[in-house]
């Protein structure tokens, strides 16, 4: 719902992260489909007010919404009806706010930097510096009657704009090889 979408604190500010929530929904972070459903079945379809938004060469979403143009997420996992005809994985719906008779609208600055945060036990450990991350989500809305205020109107304008910077990096990835012991076998060393 609009007050679930407004209210739940979400790390990557996308609509994708409030999949985890539904019942029956395997979040995957990070990947180009970011939910499954459980148990597998096919990849999912995700739809932008009713209307497909995939991306047909890779079957994979073709656009990221603002969580703050969002008015509510509908995720169907089972017994679909005829309008879900293209997949047979999860259907995903993201239903966007529009206008009402009232000028409505928000400013809103969303920030997440490392020097925040402290320093992994891990990288600490390792002796490790702490990665980089500075990411910003900043942006507004606007959205009211085609007339006048207050009246009754029947055209009506919603608009959001934001701009998502990132800066990241710095971590470093530690892989173990293999012991000239352990390649021919020996494992008593380990």
């Amino acid at each position: 719902s609009t007050e679930n979408v407004t209210n739940l604190p979400l790390a990557g500010r996308t609509y994708d992260q409030l999949l985890a929530l539904a019942p029956g929904v395997q979040s995957q972070p990070g990947n180009l489909t970011p939910a499954a459903r459980l148990g597998g079945g096919g990849d999912g379809n995700f739809m932008l007010d009713g209307a497909t938004a995939m991306d047909p060469g890779v079957n994979r979403p073709a656009t990221r919404v603002s969580t703050e143009a969002i008015s509510e997420v509908r995720v169907v996992t089972s017994g679909y009806q005829a309008e879900y005809g293209r997949s047979s994985g999860l259907q995903i719906n993201a239903v966007t706010k529009s206008g009402t008779n009232q000028f409505r609208g928000s400013l809103y600055d969303v920030e997440r930097r490392s020097s925040w945060a402290e320093n992994s036990k891990t990288n600490k450990l390792n002796g490790d510096p702490k990665p980089l991350q500075n990411e910003r989500d900043w942006g507004g809305a606007l959205g009211g009657p085609i007339g006048k205020p207050g009246g009754k109107n029947k055209l009506f304008f919603y608009a959001n704009l934001e701009y998502n910077p990132r800066d990241v990096g710095g971590t470093v990835n530690r892989y173990r090889v293999p012991t000239l012991l352990e390649r021919q076998g020996d494992f008593s060393q380990s």
